[in-house]
C-alpha cells in the first residue's frame, strides 16, 4: 500500500512538471498570428466616353447612387480584413483629351477615387492596360488623385516600376506586378524590384500578372511563364486578372497562384454576356481571401487561400456594377469553372464560408538554407 501512494505521489509529480513544462510552448503557440488579405480582379471605375451621356454609364449610376455604391454589399469581405487589394483599371482624369489610340479607354473623374476609401479598398493594382488609356497625363492624374484619397498603388508599367509594403505589427508584406510587355523587357527591373522587398524585410512577397486571354476558362503559356518565374524569384502568393471571368489554380512549391479572378465592379460592360466574344457569359469571378500565419517571432509559416463566389453585378442580365457575394447552386458552378482549369482536386464550397484550401508550408526558406549549405 504504501508503495502504491509512493507510486501515486511520484506520478502527480511527474504529471505537474510535465504540465508546466508544456505552458510555454503552449503560450509560445498561442501568440501566432495571422494577416489577413483580400484580392478582387478587374475593377473599371469608369466608362468610355461614349457612354457618358447614358443613364446607365457607370458615371452617371455613381452620381445617382453616390461613392459607397460599389462595394456596398461585399463590406463583409472588405471591411474584416487587414488588407483589401484591387486591380484598378481605368484612369481618373478630369479632362478627355491625350486618348490613346485604342478600342476601349476608360475614365471617371479624380473624384470618383474616393469610391475606394468609401469602400475599404487600401491598395490598389495599377500594372496593367488601361492605366495609359490617357497616356503619361492620365496616369499621372490617377497617381495623383489615389495618393490625395490616401490609397496607395503598384504596379510595373514602361517607365514607372513601383512596389509597395504593408507593415502590420512589425510584419512586412511586400507587393510587386506587370503586364506581359513589361515582363518580357525589364525582368531585370522585376529582379531588383523583388530584391529591394527582401532587403526590406519583407517576410511575404505577392506577385500580379495581369495576363492572359480575354474571356478564356484556361490559363495560358504567358501566365503560367510569369506565375513561375515570380515563384522561382521568391514570391510566396501569385494573382492574377485580365481575362474578364475565373480560371484555375495552381500550387508551385511553397506558392499558390490564381490565374484570374474575373471582374468585380466592372464599368466597361452595361451587359453581362459579352457580344463579341461570342455571348459569354462574365457573371461569375471570385474574390481570394488569403490568411497569411506567422509565429510568435514574427517569422512566415505558410497561407490559406479561401476562393469565394461572387458576380459583378447583382442584376442577372444588366451589369448594375454592384459586386455580391454568390450563393447555392450559382456559387457550386462558380468554383467548378475554377476546378476546370485546376489539375488537383480543389476542397468544396462551403455555405456562407467559401472554398477553403489546404494550409501551404512555407518551404521556401528551407529550400534556401539547403542550398546555401
Amino acid at each position: 500500500m504504501r508503495l502504491h501512494r509512493a507510486f501515486l505521489r511520484l506520478f502527480s509529480v511527474v504529471l505537474v512538471l510535465t504540465l508546466l513544462l508544456c505552458i510555454p510552448a503552449l503560450s509560445h503557440a498561442s501568440e501566432e498570428s495571422s494577416i489577413i488579405l483580400t484580392f478582387t480582379g478587374d475593377c473599371t471605375l469608369g466608362n468610355t466616353e461614349g457612354l457618358n451621356n447614358k443613364s446607365y454609364s457607370f458615371v452617371n449610376v455613381i452620381k445617382q447612387h453616390g461613392f459607397d455604391y460599389p462595394f456596398k454589399k461585399v463590406q463583409d469581405l472588405f471591411a474584416t480584413d487587414d488588407l483589401t487589394v484591387i486591380n484598378l483599371e481605368n484612369v481618373f482624369f478630369d479632362k478627355n483629351n491625350n486618348k490613346s489610340s485604342k478600342t476601349y479607354n476608360f475614365r471617371s473623374p479624380t473624384s470618383y477615387a474616393a469610391i475606394l476609401k468609401q469602400g475599404s479598398v487600401e491598395l490598389a493594382f495599377i500594372g496593367n492596360n488601361h492605366v495609359m488609356d490617357y497616356g503619361p497625363q492620365g496616369f499621372e492624374s490617377t497617381r495623383q488623385a489615389l495618393e490625395d484619397h490616401h490609397i496607395p498603388w503598384f504596379g510595373s508599367v514602361r517607365g514607372y516600376p513601383a512596389h509597395y509594403i504593408f507593415e502590420k505589427d512589425g510584419i512586412k508584406i511586400g507587393f510587386f506586378g506587370t503586364l506581359p510587355a513589361y515582363f518580357l523587357q525589364s525582368r531585370e527591373e522585376l529582379s531588383q524590384t523583388i530584391a529591394t522587398l527582401k532587403d526590406a524585410g519583407c517576410e511575404v512577397i505577392v506577385g500580379v500578372i495581369h495576363a492572359g486571354t480575354e474571356y478564356s476558362w484556361t490559363r495560358d503559356r504567358t501566365q503560367h511563364r510569369m506565375a513561375r518565374w515570380m515563384v522561382n524569384n521568391g514570391a510566396d502568393l501569385i494573382i492574377g486578372h485580365h481575362p474578364h471571368i475565373p480560371q484555375g489554380m495552381d500550387i508551385m512549391g511553397h506558392a499558390s497562384v490564381l490565374y484570374s479572378l474575373g471582374n468585380f465592379s466592372f464599368g466597361g460592360n452595361h451587359r453581362m454576356t459579352v457580344a463579341r466574344r461570342g455571348n459569354i457569359r462574365a457573371d461569375k469571378a471570385i474574390v481570394a481571401r488569403v490568411e497569411l500565419k506567422f509565429d510568435a517571432d514574427k517569422k512566415y509559416l505558410g497561407h490559406q487561400v479561401n476562393i469565394i463566389p461572387v458576380s459583378p453585378s447583382g442584376e442577372y442580365d444588366a451589369n448594375n456594377y454592384q459586386p455580391v457575394v454568390l450563393t447555392g447552386e450559382e456559387a457550386e458552378k462558380t468554383i467548378q469553372m475554377v476546378q476546370r482549369d485546376t489539375a488537383f482536386v480543389l476542397n468544396p464550397y462551403v455555405e456562407g464560408v467559401g472554398a477553403v484550401q489546404e494550409f501551404i508550408i512555407n518551404t521556401r526558406d528551407s529550400m534556401q538554407q539547403a542550398a546555401e549549405d
